[in-house]
């Protein structure tokens, strides 16, 4: 049985950020769109680049672009949904 995939959104505000990544950063991202597609929770499997978020921001996962950048996102599981609340340098 195969997986299911997640949709992944970016809010309007994130949307040139995201862009901007995804330019200056094309393998990361491609990454990211890949691991965020298939198993956005799995932070086992991504040396470190992805953690929850602790505290206010519990719900929230955090991907390490680089040393500057970072992604932050929700997961809906029940809607099969990544929410992209956050690209590029730190909040």
């Amino acid at each position: 049985m195969n997986k299911p995939v997640y949709t992944i959104e970016v809010r309007n505000k994130m949307l040139e950020r995201w862009r901007t990544l995804e330019d200056d950063f094309p393998e990361n991202i491609r990454w990211l769109n890949d691991f965020l597609k298939k198993c956005p929770t799995n932070t086992r499997i991504t040396n470190g680049k992805v953690k929850k978020l602790k505290g206010d921001l519990k719900d929230v996962y955090q991907y390490d672009v680089n040393k500057k950048d970072r992604v932050w996102y929700t997961v809906d599981n029940d809607n099969r949904i990544v929410r992209v609340i956050f690209a590029k340098g730190h909040p």
